[in-house]
């Protein structure tokens, strides 16, 4: 179903250095958290030299930001292919299992203003899609207490 899942090995193949280097980044922040993301990491990572990030990316929360909104992408075409609240509400909450880390940082303050306000676009079209499975405050909220091992 998805290309990469969490622990896969990634790496750069020629030609789209950008993709490698956010599956790169994707996979680290599932498998350690954003916190272990560096722009050095992620660039030995995709097998590329430390100063090949900065052709796509000026900073790290830039890359942080296109890893969030890769991931609401990714989210977003999950639930759409629900056919149920049912099967939305599984949807949500399977991709917060399998992304933890991208869920996170999906969720959380973004450095990268450009990212931060597509992400506001990407939360409302969210919102709308999670109505008939209770919502995205309440999807949100039992996939963040599941995550703290605080849910079902």
């Amino acid at each position: 179903m998805r290309a990469r899942m969490r622990g896969q090995k990634t790496g750069y193949h020629h030609g789209d250095l950008k993709q490698g280097l956010m599956e790169a980044a994707a996979t680290l922040i599932d498998i350690r958290g954003r916190h272990a993301l560096t722009m050095r990491e992620a660039a030995r990572r995709a097998g590329v030299s430390e100063a090949a990030p900065y052709r796509h990316f000026s900073n790290l929360d830039e890359l942080l930001g296109a890893v969030a909104l890769e991931g609401f992408d990714m989210l977003i075409e999950d639930v759409e292919g629900a056919s149920s609240a049912k099967a939305v509400r599984e949807a949500y909450l399977d991709f917060a299992a399998d992304f933890p880390g991208r869920y996170e940082l999906m969720f959380g303050k973004l450095g990268d203003r450009k990212a931060a306000t597509r992400r506001k676009h990407l939360v409302s079209d969210l919102a709308e899609l999670t109505e008939r499975a209770g919502g995205l405050a309440a999807l949100h909220g039992e996939a963040s207490l599941r995550l703290a091992g605080l849910g079902a």
